[in-house]
């Protein structure tokens, strides 16, 4: 298996991985470009074979680090691939003087709040994500998690 920077030849496979495993919806394009302009190093897809077995979006906003929309083939979980990107995520970030990870987890994931706690992260109960669209476009007021609506 590879561990490698996301290309734009990735994206359709990236946005498969991503609604097989959490059904939020895919990330527009247009944002996934900017991503990549901002810093690409921190984007990563594990391919195995030819074909994306997982991805990890990484962000450094220059004082925290932030792990967004990790996914790995459901056919391909519990083989490590997800630890993987996770551990080649924080030593670029380590490298780049990132003190903290910070990352977001639906309260519903179970699975994922197991997983992120078992890869050291501890979740904090009574925390709350507070979320605006600056393009003016509503946000749900259903209970529904905004990030379905702004792809985080």
């Amino acid at each position: 298996m590879l561990i490698r920077a996301f290309g734009l030849a990735d994206f359709e496979a990236c946005q498969r991985l991503w609604a097989e495993a959490d059904g939020l919806g895919s990330v527009p394009r247009e944002e996934i470009e900017l991503k990549v302009e901002r810093d690409p190093e921190l984007f990563l897809v594990a391919e195995d074979a030819g074909q994306v077995v997982g991805v990890v979006m990484g962000s450094y906003d220059g004082r925290r680090g932030w792990i967004f929309r990790l996914a790995v083939a459901a056919d391909r979980r519990r083989e490590g691939i997800g630890q993987a990107l996770v551990d080649e995520v924080e030593g670029r970030m380590a490298a780049m003087g990132v003190p903290q990870v910070n990352l977001l987890v639906l309260k519903s994931n179970t699975g994922g709040h197991a997983f992120w706690e078992a890869a050291g992260y501890p979740g904090y109960e009574g925390v709350y994500l507070h979320s605006k669209r600056l393009d003016g476009t509503p946000m749900p007021t259903d209970g529904a998690p905004p990030i379905a609506e702004t792809s985080c």
